[in-house]
């Protein structure tokens, strides 16, 4: 355990006292709770190899961020994945295209990955998620 000494302004601290004494928790603990749970998405449990990269979106601007957050696999490569999935569930893919199909795979799923870091930084910095129905699809 390490200690950290802070300064806070004193609306902030008699909001963090008034929180406390309501909630019958050391003053401490609730300050300890309230940094816990506003710390930027962490990456230390994503795939390595993608760690620095996400890491350093940590540095885009806002609109850096929705751009990668709406961004989508082109249609072609969507159109082959579907293709290749269906044609997995017959047994019917060679080898050729079963790799292609793993690559395929490994491309959605860090693409997935980044979208969903870039939404989690973007709500860190106070920019509301859209709901389900609010996505555009595909997305």
């Amino acid at each position: 355990m390490q200690k950290l000494t802070l300064e806070l302004p004193e609306p902030l601290f008699q909001q963090l006292t008034r929180i406390a004494e309501l909630t019958a928790q050391p003053l401490e603990s609730l300050a300890l709770q309230s940094i816990t749970g506003n710390l930027p998405p962490s990456v230390e449990n994503l795939p390595l190899e993608m760690q620095a990269e996400l890491s350093r979106m940590q540095l885009l601007s806002f609109n850096q961020l929705l751009e990668i957050a709406h961004s989508q696999v082109s249609e072609i490569h969507s159109d082959r994945h579907q293709y290749l999935l269906e044609k997995n569930q017959q047994s019917e893919l060679t080898e050729t295209e079963y790799q292609e199909l793993q690559d395929l795979g490994r491309i959605v799923d860090r693409m997935m990955l980044t979208k969903a870091h870039a939404w989690a930084i973007l709500r860190w910095r106070g920019y509301p998620i859209p709901t389900l129905d609010e996505l555009p699809v595909g997305a």
